[in-house]
């Protein structure tokens, strides 16, 4: 998928939007069952199979330093190469082309890109990169 085509899934957490670019995300999903994590963060719902694969579930809301969800509605799983990683969130509100958006200054946090503005809402997409390295780091200095 060239640059110019490129799309995002917008999805909510309390009572904010976020995106993520669409090429980064391997499937959406309904929360499967999990199994706890010994010794990690709070933020970590567990691991799942995910086509045979073990998958930590994060709790999106809490490593971002939001009130948790109540019943996480979706799951959001990564791709494989990025990392073996699921955000749950609270809903998928909708999926937007580069046409459709424009770019703004993110908001001052450590984890955003940029501010997408779409029709008449805005969402901070989340630089997943930065994320994951810390949510590594973080994992290594729990243990």
């Amino acid at each position: 998928m060239n640059d110019q085509n490129r799309k995002f899934l917008i999805f909510s957490l309390q009572d904010s939007l976020y995106a993520v670019d669409l090429a980064q995300i391997a499937e959406v999903a309904d929360p499967p069952q999990m199994w706890p994590i010994p010794l990690a963060p709070a933020y970590y719902a567990g691991v799942l199979s995910f086509h045979g694969d073990i998958v930590a579930a994060m709790r999106l809301s809490l490593f971002l330093g939001l009130a948790e969800c109540r019943q996480p509605g979706k799951m959001v799983v990564l791709r494989q190469e990025l990392a073996s990683l699921a955000f749950l969130v609270d809903s998928i509100i909708r999926i937007v082309s580069e046409e459709e958006i424009s770019f703004s200054a993110p908001p001052d946090n450590c984890f955003s890109a940029h501010t997408l503005n779409f029709f008449e809402s805005t969402a901070i997409q989340l630089d997943l990169e930065k994320l994951i390295c810390a949510a590594e780091i973080d994992m290594q200095g729990s243990r």
